[in-house]
């Protein structure tokens, strides 16, 4: 009697097992996810045969032209043309054509310093990026509507030309009461150069300087610079400083004070606010009238300025805003006692 319950038993449980069994679904162990796969990135374009305009407010000032030589150098060692072109007396109007014709021309981008006020420009400009051509804009305070832009403060380059003349002031004249000082600038002119003759203004707050004449010039070269120091010369004789707008500007003048009979350069002094590099021994020498400047971008402003471009035309991501280094650079005034 207990066998067959034991018999009876365990065929229940084998059945009950295999009941179990059918009545499950069958779970089958679940695939590897498939491996992702991402688009390659895509490099940066080839610039070689690319072509860029270059638009310069003037070819006549030593800073500019040989910034434009040196970018054109630059891009040319990898294939790029750079066309520069200077407004010159033309102004805005030949600016404005100049850039109607570089759209004509099919350039891949184009770099637009404004002679004066970008305002006339922005329709040219608006068109050019219409057809698709990248612009930088030298030195606007706003971004809008270029696709970048490098960006000079010019009140804070004005004030360090300002401290500078006071540094040579202080150490060349440690004994006068006051030293005749004369500012040359474009006061009139567009904002960013009525801002750089704001902070030329500021010598006013050196204890010795003594300001004798502001003189507003509307254009710039070394005729004009000399000339303006002629003229300051002949109506304040004692004027031994003279902060000028330009290194166009600085070097003309400082050629009408070597032209004075029995003159001793250390006695003189003429500081501008942007650098022509070819007077850098010039200036820190101490042995000619011409004796500071502020180089903008420091002593690489071409490197930078292509290195920006190269970016945008190889389509890869590029700094919108650019502020340059300002860079005081003069000789030794203590060697000036």
């Amino acid at each position: 009697m207990k066998k067959s319950h034991s018999i009876v038993l365990a065929i229940t449980m084998i059945v009950g097992i295999l009941l179990a069994a059918c009545g499950s679904p069958v779970t089958e162990a679940p695939a590897p996810p498939a491996a992702k796969t991402e688009a390659p990135a895509a490099g940066p374009a080839e610039v070689k045969g690319m072509k860029v305009c270059y638009l310069l407010p003037t070819l006549g000032n030593p800073f500019l032209n040989n910034l434009g030589t040196t970018v054109t150098d630059l891009a040319a060692a990898d294939g790029v043309e750079v066309m520069v072109y200077g407004a010159e007396e033309g102004g805005a109007t030949t600016a404005y054509q100049q850039i109607e014709n570089c759209i004509s021309q099919g350039v891949n981008a184009m770099i637009v310093m404004a002679p004066g006020s970008i305002e006339p420009l922005i329709p040219a400009v608006q068109e050019a990026k219409k057809q698709g051509i990248k612009v930088i804009g030298v030195p606007p305070g706003d971004l809008e509507p270029f696709d970048a832009i490098m960006h000079t403060d010019q009140l804070e380059d004005g004030t360090k030309v300002a401290q500078m003349a006071c540094d040579f002031i202080n150490a060349r004249y440690p004994d006068a009461n006051k030293v005749d000082v004369a500012v040359i600038g474009n006061e009139s002119g567009e904002k960013q150069m009525n801002l750089r003759y704001q902070g030329y203004r500021t010598i006013k707050d050196c204890a010795k300087a003594n300001v004798v004449q502001y003189v507003d010039v509307a254009t710039d070269s070394l005729a004009v610079g000399q000339s303006a120091v002629e003229n300051v010369l002949s109506a304040y004789p004692d004027t031994k400083v003279f902060i000028m707008q330009s290194s166009a500007h600085a070097q003309g003048g400082a050629e009408a004070i070597k032209a004075l009979p029995n003159v001793d350069f250390k006695d003189f002094a003429v500081f501008a606010g942007d650098m022509d590099p070819s007077v850098i021994p010039v200036v820190t020498s101490c042995e000619d009238p011409y004796k500071g400047f502020v180089a903008i971008g420091g002593d690489h402003l071409p490197q930078d300025t292509y290195a920006l471009l190269k970016k945008i035309l190889q389509g890869v991501e590029y700094p919108q805003i650019t502020n340059d280094e300002l860079v005081p650079t003069h000789c030794d005034f203590a060697t000036l006692k």
